[in-house]
């Protein structure tokens, strides 16, 4: 019996070892490359399981739209597809390692995780699924290889259409994105052939890993990752969207009914828009390009208030309230609880996206808001001339 319990005592340790390596390394991803700077307009592609069939036509869509990708190739597949590996390589895309065979690291043993990794050649190792043992991090270390992942899914393996996989791309890829393909599925032809010239007219350029600024993940980027599927949610269940898909708007709004208090004769309760912050964008621009960006975002806000004559005001919680009366906001108090709520809030991401400590005498949060005609006619003013010309 005492021989039964320690052995179900050391399968539930290393069935915990799993789960836990998994959670750190591939949902949180530290250490590992996940994305470049937040402040170029610079953003990868990556295609994973080739070479395969398709590859010849994904390099000529490529080619094309005059993008560069990044492959992380398959060794039973590069050895099934030489001359694609070699046309790959002549055309300028940067090829890493996606290990030997396409196997998740829970179903190999350490040794078969070793060979795996070793007989696929690259800089870069990214697993397959983005899977980790509790060996994955050490073996790609000891053979000279840095972990990569990413931060925006194709989900191309999905039964979705092309339009709603690029719209959705174009929603969350953001200035540093580590776009995840495969070099396999027809869809991701279809996909690309909708998404390159998108990203090409918002002024993204796709470009290799290495030509990224990549720094491996620490804490605070570990944490961004992870929450990364509760923002998706979030907005999926209350409807929030993008005003403007550039690289540098930052805003998102949410039509709900105002929370209040009243504010110059606007009671309670009329269709207003709620303006979330796009901090991952903004978190890495000088205060000379925040106040620029705010400017030529507030112009996409009115535009969408201009479709929508229900819409009596835009307002958000921050501590910056007073900051904001310089592009237009006014502020006002709010109730005790909120404040504090708000205020908290503050605090979390501007530790999360700038590192920074609660500092004393710091603003408390509170209500900042543009009525709609305060908007129009400082923002929308440009809309209509451009109209009119």
């Amino acid at each position: 019996m005492e021989a039964l319990l320690e052995i179900a005592l050391l399968i539930a340790f290393i069935l915990l070892l799993y789960a836990l390596s998994d959670l750190l390394f591939r949902w949180m991803g530290l250490g590992a490359l996940a994305w470049g700077s937040r402040a170029e307009t610079k953003i990868a592609l990556t295609f994973d399981d080739g070479p395969s069939e398709q590859t010849e036509a994904l390099l000529e869509l490529l080619r094309r739209h005059g993008a560069k990708a990044t492959f992380f190739l398959t060794g039973q597949q590069a050895e099934r597809y030489p001359q694609q590996v070699e046309q790959l390589r002549q055309e300028g895309h940067q090829l890493e390692a996606h290990g030997y065979w396409h196997r998740p690291a829970w179903w190999m043993a350490p040794w078969t995780e070793w060979v795996h990794i070793a007989r696929s050649s690259g800089r870069l190792y990214r697993p397959p699924w983005g899977l980790h043992s509790p060996f994955t991090r050490a073996f790609a270390a000891l053979q000279g290889k840095q972990i990569a992942l990413w931060d925006t899914e194709s989900r191309d393996w999905l039964e979705e259409s092309p339009a709603e996989i690029t719209a959705r791309l174009i929603f969350y890829t953001k200035p540093g994105s580590v776009l995840l393909f495969h070099d396999g599925p027809e869809r991701t032809l279809q996909v690309l052939e909708h998404l390159l010239p998108r990203l090409n007219e918002l002024g993204y350029q796709a470009v290799s890993l290495n030509q990224l600024d990549l720094r491996p993940l620490g804490p605070r980027g570990g944490i961004l990752r992870a929450l990364q599927g509760f923002e998706e949610r979030y907005n999926h269940q209350h409807g929030a969207f993008r005003a403007g898909y550039r690289p540098f708007d930052l805003f998102r709004l949410e039509k709900k009914p105002f929370p209040g208090p009243s504010v110059e004769g606007i009671p309670p309760g009329v269709p207003c828009y709620e303006v979330h912050l796009e901090s991952a964008r903004v978190s890495a621009l000088s205060p000379m390009q925040v106040f620029r960006a705010f400017r030529e975002s507030l112009k996409e806000v009115a535009k969408q208030v201009q479709t929508d004559p229900e819409i009596q005001l835009i307002y958000g919680h921050s501590y910056l309230a007073h900051a904001a009366r310089v592009v237009g906001f006014r502020s006002a108090p709010l109730p005790a609880r909120e404040a504090l709520l708000a205020t908290l809030a503050s605090h979390w991401f501007l530790w999360l996206y700038r590192g920074e400590l609660p500092k004393r005498g710091r603003n408390q949060a509170a209500l900042s808001y543009m009525t709609r005609e305060a908007l129009l006619r400082q923002y929308g003013q440009a809309l209509e001339e451009g109209t009119r010309a």
